[in-house]
């Protein structure tokens, strides 16, 4: 398994997939974690959050080194970050895909 596949070993679909992995890595942000809104309470009695509705955070959760870290996320950042999170994701999907793709094509020719 040491050497290099050549585009003519790929399937079309795994071509596809694996410029969709080159094009994630190399021009997106990506940012690996959950979002998590939250809900809270600022205490003022005049509030509009004393009436329940309560005032929303978003979060970016992630665990590093066995821990759990989290960040709260600036309304003007919440859409980019969203959007890093999500290619993260579509990357991890991606990368599931061609390692199927690849777990089949050893198993093809072990047989």
């Amino acid at each position: 398994m040491a050497s290099r596949l050549s585009r003519a070993e790929l399937s079309a679909t795994e071509r596809a997939l694996r410029s969709r992995i080159a094009q994630i890595a190399s021009g997106e942000r990506f940012l690996r974690g959950t979002l998590s809104e939250r809900s809270s309470k600022c205490g003022k009695p005049n509030c509009r959050c004393a009436d329940g509705a309560g005032h929303t955070s978003l979060y970016l959760v992630q665990s590093h080194a066995g821990k759990v870290r989290q960040l709260c996320i600036p309304k003007a950042l919440q859409d980019p970050v969203r959007q890093a999170v999500g290619e993260f994701q579509e990357l991890q999907r991606l990368l599931r895909e061609v390692s199927e793709l690849e777990w089949k094509r050893f198993l093809a020719r072990k047989g």
